[in-house]
């Protein structure tokens, strides 16, 4: 009887770790029925570890581009699961001209994971179609979900059924983001010349980088004026003036800079030169990580991202607004001829366009607080996004002290004044807080 009743126990235990999925399977599973299952957001971390591999491999797109990829296959993430449940709510008539979106199924025997792992890689497929392997890269991780989904007990009904809602869901959005303005042809764009104003800077001296980025549609309604931060200090170049003093500021702390300072910057670079992510991308590292730490279901991963990737699109567009507004000169511009310091370089190469708001400040801190937000302001983690390039894992209270740390890094840069990093902030928090206070993902 002993050992009936302990064979008897034994397969239950085995039955049970089957049905709750362990490490072998991407999502976590109950007892209920296997369509109803709730899912872990494994499957996002294990897609944003390949949009990030297709990134480093991706060449000629700037990080505006790179975000508005990460911010749209976020939007079809989000709307591929928002189905599976009844509490939450598709953001169609939410988000500014997002008016057409397939019918949810109306089969129960949907495999919502399989619904949101082939959105996300006719996404990806769109977006990197031309990056070395990269169709390749995402043709495999999709097969590899669909396999390890029909393994854990999903019907080939409904992984088709998910598929298929799946699909409809990324054409409808990839249609959606045709129309906001970022393919639109614009006439060669003249900076205004003057005293103050932003000029190209070395190395490249590169023409400057989309200076039409402000007219693009944002995914909120909202206004300028919602999100706008004082202006910059007056231009002067009397060596008693306020201006003077805030050059003067970045120039003596290129002078002695620690190495944890140097560290810092270099860390937070983030510009897409085969080695870094992006800004956008560096945070989805940071939201990857916290997905597998705190194992996120995958609809409370889905509504993160999409919260952080709206909120950084749309500060993005915000923050070029004002940077074209003002066009104002970089610290190494105004270093060399008003300082007399002609071979005075930065830690870091000064990005080609204006210098007020830091767009870097901007998006971090657009990605943290939407992410504090959607996942709580007291959640602390050490940073390995770059472990693979050599850096220490760096530790964070919470999320917007990374983006402080961002944001101040382009100071010990020496790219950007205090003052830009904090307006940079500033519009970076508000654009969130604006996104987040509009839309409505719980009914």
């Amino acid at each position: 009887m002993k050992k009936l009743f302990f064979l008897s126990a034994s397969l239950f235990i085995i039955l049970s770790f089957l049905l709750t999925g362990c490490d072998k399977f991407p999502f976590h599973e109950e007892k209920d029925k296997v369509t109803t299952k709730p899912m872990s957001g494994q499957l996002l971390a294990d897609w944003i570890t390949l949009h990030l591999k297709l990134i480093r491999s991706t060449t000629g797109v700037g990080t505006p581009g790179l975000s508005r990829h990460f911010a749209y296959s976020s939007v079809a993430l989000y709307e591929s699961i928002v189905g599976s449940n009844k509490q939450y709510k598709s953001l169609g008539g939410q988000l500014k001209g997002l008016t057409t979106l397939p019918a949810s199924p109306e089969s129960k025997d949907v495999c919502w994971p399989a619904s949101a792992n082939a959105a996300l890689a006719d996404m990806l497929r769109a977006f990197y179609v031309n990056t070395p392997g990269g169709t390749a890269r995402i043709d495999s991780l999709e097969t590899a979900y669909v396999q390890k989904l029909s393994t854990a007990g999903y019907s080939q009904a409904s992984i088709t059924a998910g598929e298929t809602y799946g699909k409809e869901v990324a054409q409808a959005i990839l249609e959606y983001a045709k129309t906001d303005g970022f393919a639109t042809v614009h006439p060669p764009y003249v900076p205004p010349v003057g005293d103050g104003l932003w000029e190209k800077t070395p190395p490249a001296f590169a023409a400057p980088a989309v200076p039409y980025l402000g007219s693009n549609r944002t995914f909120v309604e909202g206004s300028i004026t919602q999100i706008l931060p004082t202006a910059p200090i007056p231009f002067s170049t009397d060596p008693s003036s306020g201006f003077y003093a805030m050059v003067k500021e970045v120039y003596d702390a290129s002078a002695q800079l620690t190495a944890e300072q140097k560290t810092m910057a270099n860390f937070w670079d983030d510009v897409p030169n085969g080695k870094y992510y992006t800004g956008p991308g560096h945070f989805a590292a940071i939201l990857r990580q916290v997905i597998t730490d705190k194992k996120l279901s995958l609809l409370e991963s889905a509504v993160a991202y999409a919260k952080m990737g709206i909120s950084v699109n749309d500060a993005f567009i915000y923050c070029f607004q004002v940077k074209y507004k003002h066009n104002l000169i970089r610290p190494i511009t105004y270093i060399h001829k008003y300082m007399n310091q002609p071979t005075w370089t930065s830690t870091i190469n000064t990005p080609n366009h204006p210098e007020y708001p830091s767009a870097h400040s901007s998006l971090c801190m657009a990605a943290a607080t939407a992410l504090s937000e959607a996942l709580g302001s007291h959640i602390s983690f050490t940073d390995h996004t770059y472990d693979d390039l050599g850096f220490e894992p760096r530790y964070y209270k919470n999320f917007e002290a990374a983006a402080q740390e961002a944001g101040i890094s382009r100071f010990y840069g020496g790219i950007h004044y205090k003052a830009s990093v904090n307006a940079g902030l500033l519009v970076g928090k508000k654009s969130a807080q604006l996104v987040t206070n509009r839309l409505q993902f719980r009914k």
